[in-house]
């Protein structure tokens, strides 16, 4: 792996960071006996060895896990996070870095963080305020060593000092696990163009597990990732600001089960960016299977005319393979499909065995012209919409996921759901109460 920068300047505010830096280390000696300046000058809280969190946190700032180390928290765990006031060093996040082969004595793999709750007893990433508001804390980041399209396939973390960078050539790189986990009341803006989303995977490999997660009430993304090869099986992107899924810089891993709900000023179900320079690097190509993405005009709200609320914008020559979905209630399009993205259709973009309903059309005559033929104008009778029930009653039948060993191949109907509701339990919310 190329050697980091020992430059640490955050984008537009690197002073400021420099200035008030928190240095603290996790409980333990450190199995190398020192810590790279690389790392020790990080602004925040370093995990320099494995550690556990078996009762709740209530933490400030950020949080980095070292490469070669692994935060594990147990199941029922409550993470929180004291409210920043808009001081940046303040703001919270869990951030666990790349691998490393130069910096330490030996190779050190990408740090990890685990947390596997159950739907009964879930791990709970929030705000430690009695009125808990959206932006409260920064978010969680997983920076691994997977393949991206930068040019040079490196690139550095949204939000965070020069020195987190992240990419490789390690597809298979394991940042951990999150099973049954909520991260809830979430995301900051640093600087325009650089936020901290509620979940960011940056160039994560497949290595890595991701299950059953919602984040809730995010003011940026709710998922978004950068590149890499991890997949995702039961996500909810509830209640954010943004976009509710974000994917960009050629990540081709795989999901299934995701629901979309949005709120009030939400952008995009899906944005879906190719390349990061048209042409250069293999393009954004997942393939994804049984997604229900649920618009702004579910509750009523509308967008002004120059505005957007598509339920997927695909552009930069994305890529993929997009089957059994249900795309109802936007305020603007089904979906807009780039001319940049289109010119490649059909071979290497699919869109197939979906619903659209109650949304405005088609962004043109091409997109209605292309993809008509491969979607259904249905109601897709929802069991009960308005208690975000999104099961329905009589699935349509869609197509068979491949028999990989990720996808569950007896998931035939389109969108998240058949007739049983998954998205509910310890683990969901769906209200401030």
């Amino acid at each position: 792996m190329k050697k980091i920068t020992n430059t640490l300047s955050l984008v537009a505010l690197s002073v400021l960071f420099l200035i008030s830096a928190c240095k603290e280390t996790s409980t333990g000696t450190d199995p190398e006996g020192d810590i790279p300046q690389i790392y020790s000058s990080l602004p925040g809280t370093l995990i320099t060895s494995n550690t556990t969190w078996d009762s709740d946190q209530t933490l400030t700032g950020q949080y980095y896990v070292l490469p070669g180390v692994t935060l594990t928290i147990e199941a029922g765990v409550t993470v929180s996070f004291e409210y920043h006031n808009n001081d940046i060093d303040k703001v919270g996040a869990i951030i666990t870095l790349p691998a490393d082969d130069t910096n330490f004595d030996a190779p050190r793999a990408s740090g990890r963080l685990v947390a596997e709750g159950t739907a009964n007893s879930p791990i709970v990433f929030t705000s430690a305020r009695t009125d808990k508001q959206p932006g409260d804390w920064g978010g969680i980041v997983l920076a691994g060593e997977g393949v991206n399209n930068i040019e040079g396939g490196k690139g550095e973390v949204e939000g965070l000092p020069d020195a987190i960078q992240y990419g490789g050539n390690n597809n298979a790189d394991d940042s951990g696990s999150l099973k049954y986990v909520r991260i809830e009341y979430v995301g900051f803006s640093f600087v325009e163009g650089s936020e901290l989303n509620g979940l960011s995977l940056y160039s994560v490999g497949s290595g890595t597990t991701l299950e059953y997660i919602q984040v809730y009430k995010c003011t940026d993304d709710g998922f978004e990732w950068f590149g890499g090869s991890v997949n995702a099986k039961y996500l909810i992107s509830a209640f954010n600001d943004d976009d509710s899924f974000d994917m960009d810089e050629g990540w081709n891993g795989k999901g299934q089960y995701w629901l979309a709900v949005q709120t009030a000023g939400a952008d995009n179900g899906f944005e879906s960016d190719g390349r990061k320079t048209l042409g250069i690097g293999a393009a954004t190509s997942p393939t994804l299977y049984n997604v229900t993405l649920v618009g702004l005009k579910q509750d009523g709200s509308t967008k002004d005319a120059e505005d957007k609320n598509y339920g997927m914008r695909l552009r930069e020559e994305f890529e993929g393979t997009l089957e059994n979905f249900v795309i109802t209630d936007f305020d603007g399009f089904a979906f807009k499909i780039e001319d940049d993205t289109r010119a490649n259709f059909p071979t290497t973009l699919s869109i197939d065995n979906t619903i659209l309903f109650n949304n405005d059309g088609f962004a043109s005559a091409a997109d209605s012209t292309d993809f008509q033929a491969k979607t259904l104008a249905e109601n897709p009778g929802f069991n009960n919409a308005g208690s975000f029930d999104f099961s329905v009653a009589q699935p349509m039948t869609g197509a068979t996921p491949p028999s990989d060993g990720f996808f569950n191949v007896n998931a035939t109907h389109v969108g998240a759901f058949g007739t049983t509701n998954w998205a509910t339990g310890a683990w969901v919310r769906w209200s401030d109460n």
